[in-house]
């Protein structure tokens, strides 16, 4: 299925410098609140891959915040240089955020490294208000959902899919939905649907997470699906391989039921790969 994206900073760049640092997130899409752990390693600019321990580092995380980490260079029982030196952070606004090494020191280096290449991007989602827990759980009849294109890359489509509170109440949603692949002529297709814990081709990962839906508020999911038949179904019509779906029949989660959305895809096997329901009405690409 389809391979999740890397949290690893672009490779750094070659230059005169004995060492260059970068970053690694642990997570790129958290939630407000969240704590994000931001690791900087150190490697030898002429020999990449071979891992020089950092003395200190300073990271501005791109919110207004920066912090400082540092160790000593010899004595004790020191990390292994591989594991840098992290920082923890907890972004308190949602947005796209840009973590970068305003300083660092490597052990035994002459002067600074190269910190060109020495970011990482996250982007926060809103975490849900405490109150809305006690919400009840949004029902199909509280809800209008409709799915558009969302762009293709490789053999990987993406569709994304709305939701919008148009009821007078305030609802909640968390998890993944279901889907069932319907026909032009309404007859309903095979479908496998995957939770895509791991992020898609097209996605990022995201964590399941309360979605508070006040009146005429919305929430989306992604879905993503490969249009290229492989193995076995390489040597069938396409039209056997990947049939065409003119509509899905979408169930949220904590519910039983739904509507039938139009989406026009063509899933190869009837597989799609679905996001949790995520807070907005864009789709979250990768920082």
């Amino acid at each position: 299925g389809p391979a999740p994206g890397s949290s690893r900073s672009p490779a750094p760049p070659s230059g005169g410098a004995a060492a260059v640092v970068f970053l690694v997130t642990s997570e790129q899409v958290p939630f407000t609140g969240d704590v994000v752990t931001v690791t900087a390693q150190a490697s030898s600019s002429t020999s990449p891959g071979h891992w020089l321990r950092l003395a200190s580092v300073t990271v501005s995380f791109g919110d207004g915040i920066s912090a400082s980490a540092a160790q000593s260079c010899t004595g004790g029982h020191p990390a292994p240089a591989a594991s840098g030196l992290p920082l923890r952070h907890a972004y308190r606004r949602a947005g796209r955020f840009t973590a970068r090494v305003t300083s660092a020191r490597v052990c035994g280096t002459a002067g600074p490294p190269d910190t060109s290449a020495a970011y990482a991007t996250v982007a926060v989602l809103p975490a849900a208000p405490p109150a809305s827990a006690s919400w009840p759980p949004c029902t199909p009849a509280d809800v209008r959902i409709s799915a558009s294109s969302a762009g293709a890359g490789l053999g990987h489509v993406g569709v994304l899919f709305t939701v919008h509170n148009i009821s007078a109440a305030r609802c909640r949603l968390q998890g993944y939905p279901a889907l069932r692949l319907v026909a032009r002529d309404g007859v309903q297709l095979p479908t496998t649907v995957h939770d895509a814990t791991a992020g898609t081709y097209l996605f990022p990962p995201v964590a399941a997470r309360r979605v508070a839906l006040p009146p005429g508020g919305y929430a989306a999911f992604e879905l993503e699906y490969e249009d290229s038949p492989w193995g076995p179904q390489a040597s069938e019509p396409y039209a056997i391989a990947c049939p065409a779906a003119a509509a899905a029949g979408v169930i949220l989660p904590g519910t039983s039921g739904g509507p039938v959305v139009a989406a026009q895809m063509a899933p190869c096997d009837g597989a799609v790969w679905v996001s949790p329901v995520i807070p907005g009405r864009q789709w979250v690409t990768f920082p």
